[in-house]
């Protein structure tokens, strides 16, 4: 019992942790300068719940703009990634094929170079495909870096190899192509995997600066991330409010999609624990 009570104490201190950042970025939206740097920072906002600093986001700043942005190269990202790293570890876990040891290995390899030292040759190819500020530049060459393809096959390889080869063979019998297999009856099987890899891949490609800020040159392709850092150069004095708005509604996405899946998130994550 005493143990029990220990345990639920010490979750609820560090739920109140993990919330306390976002309770505080949410009223800061609404506080001035002032208040915000006060020591009073559990007080609701003095002059009530005004709006301006969200009004100002989606006018001057046009984060609305930038909102649509991230949205886009996350939706395609998303597919992009799910769609080819589930085929590959399909292919990787089910398939014995010449050099199949040697591949894989060569492409978990390819995890281990920092992305940073790749930034000079991809916008050098960028400008000669003059694919600067558009999308195809925000996402093809994020596909091979950091929770790209290279990790996300390697997820769903581990996934798919759990996968009782009896099924597959009575597909085989029962006359089942290769593709209808992996459409129809592996793809189910692992959806709590494809899951997390989208959930790990959508928190990366939201949240990216430094290739936005190397592939982008216009206004109306910047992404949040880029946004909330031009908020500190733009004006004379910065508004930590607005910055505060801001970050409140980058994260919300997140937040959201998380509290939707957690279950299935929390289950992917365990099975791929235990197996």
């Amino acid at each position: 019992m005493v143990r029990k009570a220990i345990v639920t104490i010490l979750l609820l201190a560090g739920a109140v942790i993990f919330v306390f950042p976002f309770y505080f970025m949410l009223m800061g939206s609404f506080k001035s300068n002032a208040e915000i740097f006060s020591m009073q920072i559990l007080n609701l906002p003095a002059a009530g719940f005004n709006l301006q600093y969200y009004i100002g986001l989606f006018g001057k700043s046009a984060f609305g703009r930038s909102l649509i942005n991230s949205s886009i190269v996350s939706i395609i990202f998303i597919t992009l990634i799910i769609f080819f790293s589930s085929v590959a570890g399909f292919a990787f876990a089910k398939y014995k094929f010449p050099g199949r040891n040697v591949l894989f290995v060569a492409l978990l390899a390819t995890i281990m170079l920092p992305p940073q030292v790749t930034y000079i040759p991809l916008f050098i190819l960028m400008t000669k495909l003059h694919w600067v500020s558009t999308y195809q530049a925000l996402i093809l060459p994020r596909l091979l870096q950091g929770f790209g393809l290279a990790f996300s096959t390697f997820l769903m390889r581990q996934y798919m190899s759990y996968v009782p080869e009896e099924i597959l063979s009575s597909a085989r019998v029962d006359g089942c192509r290769d593709f209808r297999i992996y459409r129809v009856i592996v793809m189910p099987m692992v959806k709590s995997g494809l899951l997390v890899v989208g959930l790990i891949v959508f928190m990366d490609i939201w949240n990216d600066f430094t290739w936005p800020l190397i592939a982008i040159s216009k206004l109306d392709m910047y992404t949040v991330a880029l946004n909330i850092s031009r908020l500190f150069g733009t004006q004379r004095e910065v508004y930590w409010g607005q910055v505060m708005a801001a970050c409140f509604m980058s994260s919300l996405p997140l937040i959201v999609i998380f509290l939707i899946f957690r279950k299935t998130f929390i289950s992917g994550i365990t099975a791929g624990a235990f197996k």
